[in-house]
């Protein structure tokens, strides 16, 4: 007779069999459960800034007699999005009691800067150089001239391609120049003793950017025999009517003549006048070539 034999599994084990099969249906649940998503944003186009301005080094605009001198600005430009999404930077240079854009430019209070120069451009930002060419009829801004309460002001703008803009100003002093330019020699030719010369025409252009007055001087014509024709001798006037020997007497001290030259106002300048000059020999004075120094300098006008 065949024996049986009874094989029992204890319950403890059974119900972690259950239990593993439970887990691994878990598992493969949620690995059929998982899925992607796809993350997205926009990123804004935001302002550009511009940096502390320096107008000419942070010192006062001296223009220079008769022609332009080239004042600078300088600033740091940054944009978050980045150097290269600046696409512009213009600037306005002017006499800031007045308007100034690109179609309001004038040499006298208005200088507009179409393009600004960019260097060192790294990462979100780049050095820049705004330039104009400042002309000698510039209006000054000293105190004891027409405009003694403004000062000229440098304005810098840049945009983004996003039409975003931001702008940064500073400003400086202008100074007065007085300046002149005389042309024309005063050779009198030949004069007897005790007679007078003819006229003799210099031409006088103010060449800065104020009224200006004119002071003159010289000194004793001479020889060089130690023979001398004193100063006094010469005479000078603004009028050509000099024939009866009538004007003001050249002095050895600088005199201030109301000559009254305006402050031009244009580049080729338009204020000038004439002066004109005479010489009457005494009598007797010893014959010869004498020559001598006649000095002519702007001064404020009266």
């Amino acid at each position: 007779m065949a024996n049986k034999i009874k094989i029992s599994i204890p319950w403890i084990i059974v119900l972690g069999m259950y239990a593993m099969i439970a887990l691994g249906a878990g598992l493969v649940l949620k690995e059929v459960m998982a899925d992607t998503v796809q993350p997205s944003v926009t990123v804004g186009n935001v302002a550009p800034t511009v940096g502390t301005v320096i107008l000419n080094g942070g010192n006062d605009i001296t223009v220079v007699e008769n022609t332009y001198v080239t004042i600078s600005g300088t600033t740091t430009v940054s944009d978050s999005n980045g150097y290269s999404d600046i696409v512009s930077v213009t600037s306005t240079l002017y006499l800031n009691n007045t308007t100034c854009s690109s179609g309001l430019a004038d040499p006298n209070w208005c200088y507009y800067i179409s393009s600004c120069a960019t260097s060192n451009c790294s990462g979100n930002s780049c050095d820049v150089t705004c330039s104009a060419n400042v002309w000698f009829i510039a209006e000054p801004t000293s105190p004891t001239t027409s405009y003694p309460g403004a000062d000229w002001q440098m304005d810098i703008t840049a945009v983004d391609s996003g039409n975003n803009s931001d702008t940064g100003t500073t400003s400086q002093e202008l100074l007065t120049l007085y300046a002149f330019d005389i042309d024309g020699s005063i050779n009198y030719g030949t004069v007897n003793p005790g007679g007078t010369s003819t006229e003799k025409q210099t031409h006088a252009t103010n060449t800065g950017n104020y009224e200006i007055d004119l002071a003159l001087s010289g000194v004793d014509m001479d020889d060089g025999a130690g023979h001398t024709i004193p100063v006094g001798q010469q005479k000078y006037s603004s009028s050509s009517n000099m024939g009866d020997w009538v004007g003001t007497p050249l002095t050895t001290t600088p005199t201030s003549y109301n000559l009254d030259l305006p402050k031009p106002t244009a580049t080729t300048s338009n204020s000038y006048d004439d002066l004109y000059w005479m010489i009457k020999i005494p009598d007797p004075q010893y014959p010869g070539t004498y020559s001598g120094t006649n000095t002519v300098s702007a001064v404020d006008a009266i």
